[in-house]
């Protein structure tokens, strides 16, 4: 088994990147369609509440963390996908779709469909769910702090990313990011107070979900990563962190880890292509580090 593993890594490694972009196109191409005749009746199964949450009563769901409907998210979360509902059920869900695969194509560029050969994103997607949104916000958040608010008003923990501008002292940053959220929770809270309240309350109250010591280890450990890598400039490990922080860390939620893409080896046409983290320069002592992508 060893050597065959050595032998995989060995023919890879001669591989020349658009070769191997090409061949795991392929494969991914064959993972989609695999998804599209043998899915079944889980699509869009996560997407549909957020197209019929009520942002009057967005938690009145019991108890089963996989219950169909169930909306998990910050109140501000719920009155902005209330208008989602404008539409007719199969045009929202084909709209969401069509957003989560231009999301991909903006992380992956060149990249996009060898991708999807990492099962848990077509996964994610296929259910609707909102990770590849998540990786978006994180790796936009390097040059606009303030989509960081996404990540904070919906899956929370992975926001342990914020700490990258703490160690970095870019404290500019971290306060564009904490005051975009805290101006959207204000506004939220003047239009439903008491929401704020049975948010916190309706996840506690969910079943099966994961035991608390084994959450705060692992978010302990993804503060140590960013903080590791915001000293030694990796941004990537923003990502993983995040990835490792979720609250719910199972196959399908890793599809965060499509935020990784921005930093895969570039490829010839890419040159002209809209850098997706900030391009490095020199800097003095204490001064933030720009990242840079596709080294």
């Amino acid at each position: 088994m060893r050597d065959l593993q050595l032998r995989a890594l060995e023919f890879v490694g001669q591989l020349d990147p658009v070769v191997l972009r090409d061949r795991l196109s392929l494969a991914g191409i064959a993972v989609l369609a695999w998804f599209a005749a043998y899915g079944g009746s889980w699509v869009a199964y996560d997407a549909y509440a957020y197209w019929a949450v009520n942002p009057s009563a967005p938690y009145h769901f019991d108890f089963s963390p996989d219950q169909y409907g169930a909306f998990r998210y910050s109140p501000a979360i719920a009155q902005l996908f209330s208008v989602f509902h404008l539409l007719p059920w199969p045009v929202f869900a084909i709209g969401w779709f069509g957003f989560l695969a231009l999301v991909v194509a903006w992380l992956g560029r060149r990249w996009s469909l060898a991708l999807l050969v990492f099962i848990p994103i077509v996964w994610d997607a296929y259910l609707g769910n909102i990770e590849i949104l998540l990786a978006a916000a994180m790796v936009l958040g390097f040059r606009k702090p303030a989509a960081w608010s996404f990540v904070l008003l919906t899956k929370v923990t992975p926001g342990i990313g914020l700490l990258w501008f703490v160690a970095r002292r870019e404290w500019r940053n971290l306060a564009i990011a904490l005051g975009a959220t805290a101006l959207i929770v204000g506004v939220s809270f003047a239009y439903s107070p008491g929401l704020w309240f049975d948010w916190p309350k309706s996840i506690l109250e969910v079943t099966g979900r994961p035991a608390p010591v084994a959450t705060v280890a692992r978010v302990l450990g993804a503060a140590l990563l960013v903080i590791w890598g915001a000293r030694t400039n990796r941004p990537w490990t923003v990502i993983v962190a995040g990835t490792l922080a979720l609250a719910w860390l199972d196959l399908k939620t890793t599809a965060l880890l499509v935020g990784l893409a921005p930093f895969l080896p570039a490829l010839p046409g890419d040159e002209g292509a809209p850098a997706v983290l900030p391009a490095p320069k020199a800097s003095k002592a204490g001064d933030a580090v720009p990242v840079r992508a596709r080294t």
